[in-house]
Formats: structure tokens, C-alpha cells, sequence
């Protein structure tokens, strides 16, 4: 792929601490293994929304995801249907909502940017409900553009420009240029119905800024809660009184997620705050964890820390850009296997039991 569409995929915020710090914050959790106790092969079936999911994790939603590869969202909502796991759409994705929902079906979730015109807003839920997403994130985090040193660097733009710099990169990677040509350039579906009649596709970048409300309240979210009638989990909330706020309002599940250091590189990381707001919340909400997970061993790490549920964008968007459509489900199955092996490897017999196996200042396991 292009060195721009990677740098897309693979960057962050200023100059990337945040990329650094997210890792960082999986790489401080430790096991105590169990060695001598009976074992059995263990058990990674969850349970999210009354619905049982084959493993703990999900597919983030990523925009933009057909710069990647083309088609990259409906590669992975397949696979999702395949391996029995929720795929969240973007709403920024090249693919639209009901393209995805004829593929995943109840497995799809839809991602929601609240949208300025809120009478778009709603005809975008309702066409989610009418393609058989079963439940909505709303993401909060994104008050501001983001600033992306790469891209700067790069002249990154929406949809890319035919520069002499980029045609050069375009022509080193054959595989992708000609996926891309085949499908066209990447292009916001979910949102063409709403762009201004008559609107140069040149300027997306505009209209796009101008579709989204940037300055997002509570009266937002609870108009939201009405009007959807499943499931609705708010994405990118850290802080403990948002949270509980949350619970008051009748939400099913927060996000903690730090738009997985795309928007700021000085953002705290959810695994550093789930401890003070599951203290505060009991278990009034279901915490899902997103953020620099790559694999399945980062998957344990969470739910070993408090999390129900992990959201992974770039390990997913990682598999997809290597190997194109085969890199869905060998990404999946990739995931599988590292999880079943960190609980195998530590004496786990399920996902429940993962927090009894966390060190703590009180064992000093090796």
C-alpha cells in the first residue's frame, strides 16, 4: 500500500507519544501464572446485550477504512459474521450501512458521529435499525480536527490528491492501485445522501466538517437514547463523572477509548482509569476498552483489568492491508489463538477468571 495510506492507518496525534503511551499502558499488565491445578481448554464465549459472542473482542470502527484496501469493511464484516464477533461500522467508512448490514447483519453495530442536521441524524439510525445493526456507539471524543504530523507531511487529503509525490508511491504498489481502480475512489456512502446537491467530491473534506456537530452535550445523548431503541453505547468517555452521568441516563455501555491517540497524544489511557470508574459505577454499565491493543494477549490485559469487552481497529486494518480480503479472517484467527494461549499458558479456564490471575502488589508471581 502507499506510504500515505499507511501513514493514515498507522499514525497519531503531534508527534505519536500517545501511540507510545497506549502500548505502554498493556505492556505494564502482568500474570501470575497457575500451573498445577486441573486444567481444561478454555472457555472465550461472552455474553454482551443478552447475545453470546465466540470471544471477547470486536472490530473497531476505522474511517476511511477503503484508502487501506478497497473494500476493507465489508471484508471484515464477513468475517465477523464468520467468527461470531461484533464489527462496528464508522460511519465514515467507504462502505455503507446497508451494504454492511445485508453482510453482518445482527453482528453489525453502526458508529455514529452526531450529525449538525439532526434530521439527517435520525434517517442515518433509522436506516441502521432497517439494515439490522443491533446496536449504536456514539463517539464524543472528536471536538477538534485532529493534527496528524504524518499526514501533514504527507499532504494527506480526502480523497487523496494526484500529486506527482503520491502517483510515484501509487506505482510501487501495483496489488493496490489496481483494487482501488477497480472500485473507485474511497468515498463516505453512509453520508452521499446528505452532501449538498450539485457538491465537487474535490472538497469532501468541507463538507464533511460541515455535516458533523463538533460541540456535542447531554441533551444530544438523550435525544439519541429516544430515538434508538437497542443497545446504545457512548465512545470515548474517561472521565468518571461522564460515566456516571451515563448510568443515570439508562445507557448500556461506555467505550473508554482515547480515539486511540488519533485526536491528542497526551490523553490519559482507559486501562489507567478503569479501576476509579468501575469503583464509582458497580456494575451499572458495561466498560468495553479500545486503544492500542494489538493482539490477543492485550485482549487478556484488558479484561484482566476490569474491561467486558475490547474493541481492536488497527490489528484488524493491519491483516486487511498485508493480504486484502484473506487478512479479515487471518487477523481473527490470529487474535484466537494468542487469546486461548495466554489463558492456556496461565491456567484460565474462561474470560471470567482472568482478574484472578493479574498481579497485584500483593503477589509477586515470576
Amino acid at each position: 500500500m502507499p506510504r500515505f495510506a499507511f501513514d493514515y492507518l498507522d499514525g497519531g496525534a503531534g508527534d505519536e507519544g500517545g501511540l507510545a503511551n497506549n502500548r505502554a499502558a498493556f505492556h505494564q499488565v502482568q500474570f501470575v501464572p497457575d500451573y498445577l491445578e486441573q486444567r481444561s481448554d478454555p472457555e472465550t464465549a461472552t455474553e454482551i446485550f443478552g447475545r453470546s459472542y465466540a470471544m471477547p473482542f470486536g472490530v473497531a470502527p476505522v474511517g476511511l477504512s477503503g484508502l487501506i484496501w478497497p473494500r476493507a469493511a465489508e471484508y471484515l464484516a464477513a468475517t465477523a459474521k464468520e467468527a461470531n464477533i461484533p464489527f462496528c461500522l464508522s460511519a465514515m467508512a467507504t462502505s455503507s450501512i446497508e451494504k454492511i448490514g445485508a453482510i453482518a447483519g445482527e453482528h453489525a453495530w453502526f458508529q455514529l458521529y452526531p450529525l449538525a442536521d439532526h434530521g439527517h441524524e435520525k434517517e442515518l439510525l433509522d436506516r441502521a435499525k432497517a439494515a439490522g445493526f443491533s446496536a449504536l456507539l456514539v463517539t464524543v471524543d472528536t471536538p477538534t480536527t485532529r493534527r496528524g504530523l504524518r499526514e501533514i507531511k504527507n499532504g494527506m487529503t480526502v480523497p487523496p490528491k494526484l500529486s506527482l509525490n503520491n502517483l510515484s508511491r501509487i506505482a510501487l504498489n501495483p496489488s493496490w492501485a489496481l483494487a482501488t481502480l477497480a472500485a473507485g475512489p474511497p468515498r463516505f456512502e453512509s453520508l452521499l445522501p446528505y452532501f449538498p446537491a450539485g457538491a465537487n467530491y474535490a472538497s469532501v473534506s468541507e463538507m464533511i466538517s460541515g455535516l458533523l456537530a463538533r460541540m456535542i452535550g447531554w441533551p444530544e445523548i438523550e435525544a439519541l437514547r429516544k430515538h434508538w431503541d437497542g443497545p446504545m453505547i457512548v465512545k470515548g468517555l474517561l472521565s468518571e463523572t461522564d460515566i456516571e452521568h451515563c448510568a443515570r441516563l439508562g445507557l448500556d455501555a461506555v467505550l473508554l477509548s482515547n480515539h486511540g491517540g488519533r485526536q491528542s497524544e497526551s490523553l490519559v489511557h482507559p486501562l489507567d482509569m478503569i479501576d476509579d470508574i468501575r469503583a464509582r459505577i458497580g456494575d451499572e454499565l458495561k466498560l468495553f476498552v479500545d486503544s492500542g491493543a494489538r493482539s490477543g494477549l492485550d485482549v487478556a490485559r484488558a479484561l484482566a483489568r476490569g474491561a467486558d469487552f475490547v474493541f481492536l481497529g488497527r490489528a484488524f486494518m493491519y491483516g486487511v492491508a498485508a493480504l486484502g480480503e484473506p487478512g479479515a479472517a487471518h487477523a481473527a484467527e490470529l487474535l484466537r489463538t494468542e487469546l486461548i494461549q495466554i489463558m492456556g499458558q496461565i491456567g484460565c479456564p474462561d474470560i471470567a477468571s482472568l482478574p484472578q490471575f493479574l498481579r497485584t502488589q500483593g503477589n509477586r508471581g515470576g
